[in-house]
């Protein structure tokens, strides 16, 4: 015949650190359990680590084993307790303010509603301000941490955009001196080829003539005449290769 089936208690599924049903329960080596998150935060404020109840000392960190035949109790339980009225309701309401008691106050080692906590309780610490506390610290290093790469890609950023100008601004002055370097060249080369054929004209109309000294004499003149400029000799082929990786070069 088999035994009868002994009750559950609520006292079997509290972790004593939160004074709440186990959630993720796990056991310290020592066989104490507690939930997962509430001994990991316990750990990573008090240091050296030590069991909260039996107060056994750990040289490191000790590794949490999870306890499934727990968490199942704990989900039979809960199941059970959706099912039928909540006993001893009163022992769980705030006797001042009429609302369950959620926190413990750690300074008067009791349990208080919402409202003791920021009236008749305000000064005092609550297990929860640790929590809160580690979620401030938390948020204040991501916040320095994206202020500080904010800080650098945004010089960054300004640094390409100076040399971006930088290298813009020399090409174009490159570019205008080539310009006029080659207009100079076209301006030399127009007025050579208005004396070329201006004396070609001249030696035309000397060909016709039959006074042969005013041949001769002319002759000599246009033979004295200015050199022209060799226009095989003129380049403007400037060479941009090579500009934006020496701007980049100079930026760093």
């Amino acid at each position: 015949m088999s035994g009868a089936r002994s009750p559950r208690s609520e006292d079997q599924f509290l972790c004593s650190i939160c004074l709440d049903v186990f959630t993720d329960p796990v056991s310290t080596p020592c066989g104490h359990n507690y939930c997962k998150i509430c001994i990991t935060h316990h750990w990573h404020v008090n240091v050296p680590y030590k069991c909260p109840m039996c107060k056994k000392a750990f040289k490191k960190r000790p590794e949490l084993q999870v306890k499934t035949f727990i968490s199942e109790m704990v989900a039979e339980f809960r199941r059970e307790a959706q099912q039928k009225p909540v006993k001893n309701l009163e022992g769980r309401m705030c006797r001042q303010h009429d609302k369950l008691l959620e926190l413990f106050c750690k300074t008067d080692q009791m349990c208080v509603c919402m409202l003791c906590s920021v009236l008749e309780h305000r000064t005092h610490e609550f297990k929860i301000e640790e929590l809160k506390q580690s979620v401030r610290i938390s948020k204040e290093g991501a916040a320095r941490e994206k202020a500080a790469g904010v800080q650098v890609f945004t010089a960054l950023k300004e640094s390409v955009e100076r040399g971006l100008i930088q290298l813009i601004k020399e090409i174009e002055e490159q570019q205008e001196t080539t310009e006029q370097q080659a207009e100079g060249f076209i301006t030399e080369l127009e007025q050579e080829i208005s004396e070329l054929r201006k004396r070609s004209t001249e030696v035309e109309q000397l060909s016709h003539s039959e006074d042969h000294l005013h041949l001769l004499q002319s002759f000599s003149s246009l033979k004295a005449a200015a050199p022209t400029k060799d226009g095989t000799e003129v380049r403007v082929c400037p060479s941009y290769e090579g500009t934006w990786q020496q701007e980049v070069s100079d930026q760093h």
